[in-house]
C-alpha cells in the first residue's frame, strides 16, 4: 500500500531524548520530501538517540541540525551538544563544529595518566599500517661519517634501528653535518 497524504507523526521515545516534536517532525518530513509511518521511535542507535527513516538510521541532533541549516552536513561537520548530555537534542544545546575542534571541547582541562598514554601508545603501535620505531640518540662523529661515505637517510636509519625521521631531525638540528670537510 503505497501512502500519498501525510498523517501527523506520533512519537515513542524509548530512550528518554529531550527533543521538540513538532521540530522533529518538521525535520523527518524535509529531509524525506515525501510521506512517512504515522508512529516512529526514538531509540539510542550507538552512543545517540536515533529515527529510522525508512531504511536509514538518523541521529537526531544531526538531523535536526540539517533541518535548521536546512542542507546536508558534509562528514567533517559535527554537532555538539554544549551541556554535554547526549539526550538533549534541543536546539538551544546544539552546534555546529567541525572535527578537530570538535574535540578539544571535550579534553580542555584534562591530563592523562601514565597508565592512559602507555595505552594510547601501544593502540597506535598495533594498528594496522603505522610503523612506530623508537626514536634513538644518534652520535654526530657516527652520523657524519656515515654521511660523509655517501649512506642514505633510510640507510643510517636502518642500522640504527630507527625511523628515518629520527635521521633527517638530527642532521637538521646539527646541519654542519653537511659541510664539506677540507
Amino acid at each position: 500500500m503505497i501512502v500519498t497524504t501525510q498523517k501527523p507523526i506520533e512519537f515513542v521515545n524509548k530512550c528518554d531524548c529531550l527533543v521538540d516534536y513538532r521540530e522533529l517532525e518538521k525535520a523527518i518530513l524535509w529531509y524525506t520530501k515525501k510521506p512517512v509511518t504515522r508512529l516512529k521511535t526514538i531509540y539510542m542507535h550507538g552512543r545517540y538517540p536515533a529515527v529510522s527513516i525508512y531504511k536509514e538510521k538518523i541521529h537526531v541532533h544531526r538531523l535536526l541540525m540539517m533541518f535548521w541549516k536546512n542542507r546536508i552536513l558534509s562528514k567533517e561537520e559535527q554537532v555538539h551538544h554544549k551541556d554535554e548530555n547526549k539526550l538533549n537534542a534541543l536546539k538551544s544545546n546544539l552546534e555546529i563544529v567541525f572535527e578537530g575542534s570538535h574535540q578539544s571541547f571535550h579534553n580542555k582541562g584534562k591530563t592523562l595518566g601514565k597508565e592512559h598514554k602507555r595505552k594510547i601508545g601501544m593502540g597506535n603501535k598495533n594498528r594496522k599500517g603505522i610503523k612506530m620505531k623508537k626514536r634513538v640518540d644518534i652520535p654526530l662523529i657516527e652520523l657524519k661519517s656515515l654521511i660523509d661515505r655517501g649512506h642514505s637517510i633510510n640507510a643510517i636509519a636502518k642500522k640504527y634501528k630507527c625511523d628515518w625521521s629520527t635521521v633527517r631531525n638530527r642532521i637538521h638540528e646539527n646541519p654542519e653535518l653537511l659541510e664539506v670537510g677540507e
